[in-house]
């Protein structure tokens, strides 16, 4: 027998609208916006925070772009990210290009191509 288990859920306006209170620990889902809020028991809707990391905010945390604009055959990078991130580098035409990478500590990093280009490095 197969279990389904289901969130209350409505959209953001209907929400707003209604303004429940959700049980200690109850979960409510807003089905346009993905965006969850945990009741307390004793506090409204529109009073509770909403749980989780927006995808939005989470994308600066674990990626960056440099580009370098002046053609160099090396590149130097200050990501300040916190880890090893893996590199995609694009000259300035768009084109997937390949360098050396040197990752210097966690938060710096150095490519070096065999001849001078401009574009950009993504890191994540």
């Amino acid at each position: 027998m197969a279990v389904q288990i289901q969130l209350r859920n409505d959209t953001a306006a209907n929400w707003a609208q209604v303004n429940p209170t959700l049980a200690q620990g109850e979960i409510g889902l807003e089905i346009d916006t993905n965006k969850m809020k945990i009741g307390q028991g004793n506090v409204a809707w529109n009073d509770l925070p909403y749980t989780g990391v927006d995808a939005a905010e989470l994308v600066p945390l674990v990626s960056y772009s440099h580009t370098q604009s002046s053609a160099s055959d090396t590149w130097t990078v200050v990501h300040n990210l916190g880890f090893y991130p893996a590199v995609s580098i694009f000259d300035s035409a768009a084109n997937a290009v390949e360098g050396a990478i040197t990752h210097n500590s966690i938060n710096h990093l150095t490519i070096e191509f065999s001849s001078a280009i401009s574009g950009t490095a993504y890191l994540s």
